[in-house]
């Protein structure tokens, strides 16, 4: 009976899982989901609206949705303000749940930056690798999307690897320069991390390193691409 119950077992697996591929998500269970480790990350960081808040999302939604109208995936991408000064970055979860945090919205100096910023993030929803990531952990936790509840945001915060990080600046910059904005204003900020340091979790040389691999990739999408120049860049509007 063990012996067969084995078999049994390994017959279901193999026509429900033919290949062990990672179970299927579908855009309207990744956006459900995505909503739910929304609400576990704005538990985390403490994030309550208030009448300035509520503003900051208006402008970063206006800003976000010009630039995610050429997106490769059509979903309802929704972009938030997160208050910590701490949070010198921006994070994307599946279904398109984008936060920008107060503490690089403090190194933005156009609203170019912040689209070229919002366009990064974008594409990491884009190109399926939030997705991709969501697949792994309901595979490693032997979950379906019906267990949406029982996820937690913390895989989704950390770094997608290199060639997925340069493939979203790359495809982010496109983004926002289809949407009018200025490749520029990227390399600016990128300048900027450098000079302070910032998003170098490395050694400072290989952050370093990185941040102009980055900007060199960057200069050439510009130089590359026919889409128009603008002569100067958009004013921040932040509330």
């Amino acid at each position: 009976m063990k012996t067969i119950s084995s078999i049994a077992l390994l017959l279901l697996f193999f026509y429900s899982n033919p290949n062990g591929t990672k179970p299927p998500v579908t855009d309207a269970e990744e956006v459900r989901i995505g909503e739910v480790l929304a609400k576990d990350f704005e538990h985390q960081e403490g994030i309550q609206p208030t009448p300035q808040s509520i503003k900051m999302d208006a402008y970063l939604q206006t800003v976000g949705d010009k630039v995610a109208a050429n997106a490769q995936r059509k979903l309802p991408y929704r972009f938030h303000f997160d208050p910590s000064p701490a949070f010198h970055s921006a994070v994307a979860l599946p279904g398109g749940q984008i936060y920008v945090g107060a503490g690089i919205l403090a190194y933005i100096d156009t609203e170019d930056q912040l689209a070229t910023v919002l366009g990064h993030e974008i594409e990491h929803v884009a190109l399926n690798q939030c997705h991709d990531r969501l697949a792994e952990v309901l595979s490693k936790e032997h979950f379906t999307a019906s267990d949406a509840d029982k996820l937690k945001v913390d895989p989704f915060l950390e770094s997608y690897g290199h060639d997925n990080e340069f493939a979203a600046d790359r495809e982010g910059v496109l983004l926002a320069m289809k949407a009018g904005y200025s490749a520029d204003a990227a390399i600016r900020l990128l300048k900027t991390f450098i000079l302070l340091g910032e998003q170098m979790p490395d050694t400072p040389k290989e952050g370093k390193d990185n941040l102009e691999a980055r900007i060199e990739q960057i200069r050439a999408v510009r130089h590359s691409s026919n889409l128009p120049k603008p002569d100067k860049e958009t004013a921040l509007a932040l509330p």
